[in-house]
């Protein structure tokens, strides 16, 4: 199957770290300030999807997907002087390998139709990919990315399928660089996540989506 996605992305609570770079590019002038007041806005994400499943009977309930996606969204932090008081903009693109497993719902439960492409079933897959992320008044980077998600698959006709998801993304801290001469510049981060393998990958986000499928 191949498909298009898009949906709402809801941001888990971020952290600013902000710093003002002198004009030679060496160290921060002064301590980094730090955030934790940041309000955080909803955001829209566009993607695709190449979803391959099982074909023999006890492979059916596997599959494999590959899908890269793009998402935008803002964060406020509070008033802490010396730091300025500006929005970030931040924009990322990735691209998942997912492996997944799905069980029939109708018409009947936990055993697929003998009529392919009938069947309204759930999933559940994990993946990992790269994710690249950019923010305004600081810096892009690319890094590696997790991803859990899970929905519904429902047939409208024998070739097309809607698709209703929810996902749980993990991406890395964009850290700032002084690569644009002198000013402020941000970090941002989520925080802290306890199952994380590296404690840089922590800034978490929950995208609510509708997608429509072309199953060959």
């Amino acid at each position: 199957m191949t498909g298009l996605t898009t949906g709402i992305v809801v941001p888990g609570q971020q952290d600013l770290v902000f710093k003002e770079y002198p004009s030679d590019g060496g160290r921060p002038l002064a301590d980094p300030t730090t955030t934790n007041d940041v309000t955080e806005s909803l955001g829209p994400l566009v993607g695709a999807t190449l979803t391959a499943w099982g074909d023999w009977p006890a492979l059916r309930y596997f599959g494999v997907q590959l899908d890269p996606i793009y998402w935008v969204m803002s964060a406020k932090g509070a008033d802490t002087p010396p730091a300025p008081h500006f929005t970030v903009h931040q924009q990322r693109t990735a691209l998942y390998l997912s492996a997944l497993g799905r069980l029939p719902l109708r018409p009947l439960l936990g055993r697929f139709s003998e009529e392919p492409g009938k069947d309204t079933f759930a999933y559940l897959g994990a993946g990992a990919g790269a994710v690249h992320s950019s923010v305004t008044h600081g810096a892009s980077k690319w890094g590696v990315g997790d991803q859990l998600l899970g929905g519904v698959s429902i047939p409208l006709t024998g070739h097309v399928r809607l698709r209703l998801e929810t996902r749980y993304l993990l991406a890395r801290d964009v850290d700032t660089r002084p690569r644009d001469g002198p000013g402020w510049r941000v970090d941002t981060s989520g925080t802290h996540v306890r199952f994380a393998v590296d404690r840089h990958l922590d800034t978490r986000f929950h995208p609510v989506l509708l997608g429509v499928d072309w199953r060959f």
